[in-house]
């Protein structure tokens, strides 16, 4: 055998060694992947691109945002249930997919609530009913004394049927003894444009969604569902200072797959609440709609069981079924 052949074969050799040992070296190299399971742009978006990069700064990694979009967020709550637990996949969700989807679908493939396991919660956020010139009411007392006398227009509309506004429309329908019909739209600025105009009696939607039109005087908001006022409306007392047993917080949070170790649940949970209640953190969420938290993954578990819970009622009380 020649040199130069010895040296061909060799030099394969060694280059098919070095291949083999580099394959852990690369898996290793692979991005931390986010799925936000609804469509670019919006608050919650705009809230886990910024965490992202909290994560990728603090982490020394790259780490990307995938908007795994469809079937109102369960292609990508299920693309996470499905990935290996080794801190590589998490799910960032408004609390919808988690809390309320396993008491609206019966054939969900997966169980969020055993399925992911709870990282962090980051913000939350109230939501709102509104009116504009067809009631004329100033409180919800005087909204009950309408609706009474205008059963023909009890109605109200919500950003699409079953979500948390609409559930929140059917909580205060069941509170104060009236029939209300539900008008489900597709989005919160249909909602609001329809209201403004005197087309339907009443909306409810995210408050901060509702804020701008009620400070300037286009519509009014009657109540919020927090357990205090709004920091976007505070002059709008809560359902709860009017009377009615009404609290109901919407929130988004981080999951990664169950059975993912708790050292890396601990890290990742720790850099999202350092930058949740950092001052830039703050000021972000703010301007976004949300009411920054940043609360660790024991007490995730048990906010999302409780709502889990609570909805449950109003949600049968709705006689929503989904059509897909």
């Amino acid at each position: 055998m020649s040199i130069d052949r010895r040296k061909v074969i060799a030099g394969a050799a060694a280059a098919a060694s070095a291949s083999i040992l580099a394959k852990p070296a690369l898996a290793q190299s692979q991005p931390i992947k986010i799925i936000y399971p609804f469509a670019p742009g919006g608050g919650g978006d705009g809230v886990v691109r910024y965490l992202a990069d909290q994560m990728r700064q603090a982490m020394n990694e790259t780490v990307i945002v995938e908007n795994r979009v469809g079937a109102d967020g369960r292609i990508g709550v299920r693309a996470v249930t499905s990935a290996p637990p080794d801190g590589r996949t998490f799910l960032f969700s408004p609390f919808g997919p988690i809390v309320i989807h396993p008491s609206v679908y019966t054939n969900l493939p997966y169980n969020p609530l055993t399925d992911l396991v709870p990282v962090a919660q980051v913000c939350t956020q109230e939501f709102a009913l509104s009116t504009g010139p067809m009631t004329g009411a100033k409180n919800l007392k005087e909204l009950e004394t309408w609706l009474r006398a205008n059963p023909d227009r009890a109605a109200f509309g919500s950003p699409g049927a079953g979500t948390i506004p609409h559930f929140s429309g059917v909580l205060f329908a069941t509170a104060a003894k009236v029939e209300l019909r539900h008008v489900p739209f597709r989005g919160t600025t249909p909602v609001l444009n329809d209201l403004v105009a005197g087309q339907i009696a009443l909306g409810s939607t995210p408050a901060p969604d509702a804020a701008q039109l009620h400070k300037a005087g286009q519509l009014r908001i009657l109540a919020t569902t927090g357990t205090q006022r709004s920091s976007f409306t505070p002059d709008v007392p809560t359902y709860k200072e009017q009377g009615y047993d009404i609290v109901a917080e919407g929130w988004y949070a981080f999951h990664a797959p169950a059975h993912t170790p708790q050292a890396i649940v601990d890290k990742v949970g720790g850099i999202l609440i350092n930058a949740v209640k950092s001052p830039e953190g703050k000021e972000m969420m703010t301007r976004l709609g949300q009411s920054p938290t940043g609360r660790p993954s024991a007490e995730l578990a048990a906010i999302q069981k409780r709502d889990y819970e609570f909805w449950i009622g109003p949600i049968k009380a709705s006689g929503f079924k989904p059509t897909d």
